[in-house]
């Protein structure tokens, strides 16, 4: 009674894609010309990964395929193997569980079918010719028959990734554009420009898009993501002009301060230039011009905090001699501090406008002071991007939070330290520059006596 109600039970399902594969296994007819069964593996392992087939599945195949020999690949006959599953578990390093579901996912891709014994075993007989007289067990026709199918499937997945591959590369480009946009956007404190929006918009987008396929989808993206780069690009471009023009104008205000015509721009060093001096067209030779002008004026809150804490150019030159080893030692003056600031400035990046901000805020020996400390933590490694730094002490100087006094003490402190510690033998700390320096005045000195 009970095998009444269960009459299946133990025997192979039968459903619609074990009928699918059978059909399949039943419509091979041989190989075509020219193809073996080496040309079928490789065919099928090439359009494997296009078929979502696990790795499982194809290790499994190949397996099996040692078993067949070319005579089974021919017309008229049919590629059988029959390894017991144990044994199929043992080639492969799996349970045996495990090489059943693989068998069953097979079928479900139309890859195997079954030929069953009246027992339900495997087996079978080669004859002295090697041909396969009786055989039941796992039939790999479907893969004879689908050959040109799975060459097809393996083309067009070349093609389509040849396509996502350049997509992917055109979504990467647009991605490290727009992270140098926004680089320069950080070093130059632009403002409006929502470059870190767009940025992070792009890194979400490539990691959304690694692993997709949908060339639609894909293409869109890249599409966007491009009109995004070109559009931050323009706006960038726009407010490096307004920041230009600002500075040219600021500029313009301080190199002609006055209308009168026989007015004379001082300055407060006593070596001043001569007609026939020598100047580029940089930072350098703009300094001579404008001296220190707004120095004799009003002096600024950082300038009066730098006074105060008794940080005047001797002070500036002992505690940074390998950024000052320029001046006169012992005998420099605030024009020459506020040359070797500008010139500092144009070798270490800092843009103009920058500068002239700074001047704007702190007065020109404030900001001079500035330059000169940030160009000293920069060469330290303290500092990534000096010309964003300057910008970081010019808004505090603008809220009244900048104190450049401490800042120097500080630098004093830590550069005495550092040179106690390279001390040899107790003799006094000395830099380099600093020795350098002094005997190029000593020699100086002794030419103008002689």
């Amino acid at each position: 009674m009970a095998y009444a109600c269960s009459p299946g039970a133990g025997f192979r399902r039968f459903d619609t894609f074990a009928a699918e594969a059978d059909a399949v296994a039943e419509a091979f007819r041989g190989l075509p010309e020219g193809h073996g069964p080496a040309q079928a593996l490789a065919a099928f392992k090439r359009a494997a990964p296009y078929m979502q087939v696990p790795p499982g599945i194809v290790q499994m195949i190949d397996t099996m395929f040692a078993w067949t020999r070319p005579d089974d690949w021919r017309a008229g006959s049919t590629p059988i193997v029959w390894p017991r599953n144990d044994k199929l578990a043992r080639k492969l390093g799996l349970g045996v569980r495990q090489v059943q579901n693989l068998l069953d996912r097979a079928i479900r891709l139309r890859l195997i079918s079954h030929r069953d014994s009246p027992n339900g075993h495997r087996g079978g007989v080669r004859g002295a010719d090697g041909a396969i007289k009786w055989a039941y067990g796992i039939v790999l026709a479907p893969l004879g028959t689908r050959i040109e199918e799975f060459t097809a499937i393996a083309k067009r997945g070349a093609e389509e990734d040849a396509q996502i591959e350049a997509l992917k590369k055109r979504l990467g480009a647009a991605r490290r554009r727009i992270s140098s946009l926004a680089q320069t956007v950080l070093d130059s404190a632009l403002h409006g420009t929502s470059a870190d929006e767009e940025l992070e918009l792009a890194l979400s987008a490539t990691r959304q898009m690694r692993n997709v396929r949908d060339i639609e989808l894909l293409m869109g993206c890249v599409e966007q993501i491009e009109q995004r780069g070109r559009d931050l690009e323009a706006a960038i471009a726009v407010a490096l002009a307004a920041a230009d023009t600002a500075g040219k104008t600021m500029e313009s205000e301080n190199s002609a301060c006055t209308d009168a015509a026989d007015f004379i721009h001082s300055t407060t060093t006593t070596k001043l230039q001569s007609a026939k001096a020598d100047t580029s067209s940089g930072y350098p030779a703009r300094s001579r011009k404008i001296g220190c002008a707004q120095t004799l004026g009003q002096a600024s809150d950082v300038e009066e905090d730098l006074e105060k804490h008794g940080v005047d150019p001797g002070f500036i030159e002992a505690v940074s001699p390998e950024l000052c080893f320029t001046l006169e030692h012992g005998r420099g003056e605030w024009g020459d501090v506020i040359h070797l600031a500008e010139r500092l400035a144009d070798q270490n990046g800092i843009h103009r406008h920058a500068w002239h901000e700074a001047c704007r805020l702190m007065g020109e020996r404030g900001a001079a002071a500035s330059v000169i400390a940030t160009v000293h933590k920069y060469r330290l490694g303290e500092v990534r991007q000096p010309g964003a730094y300057l910008r970081g002490m010019s808004d505090r100087a603008s809220r009244g939070e900048l104190h450049l006094g401490r800042t120097f003490h500080g630098l004093k402190d830590n550069w005495q330290g550092a040179a106690m510690q390279a001390m040899p033998g107790g003799a006094g700390p000395r830099a380099v520059s600093e020795i350098a320096k002094r005997a190029l005045s000593g020699l100086v000195l002794s030419g103008r006596a002689s």
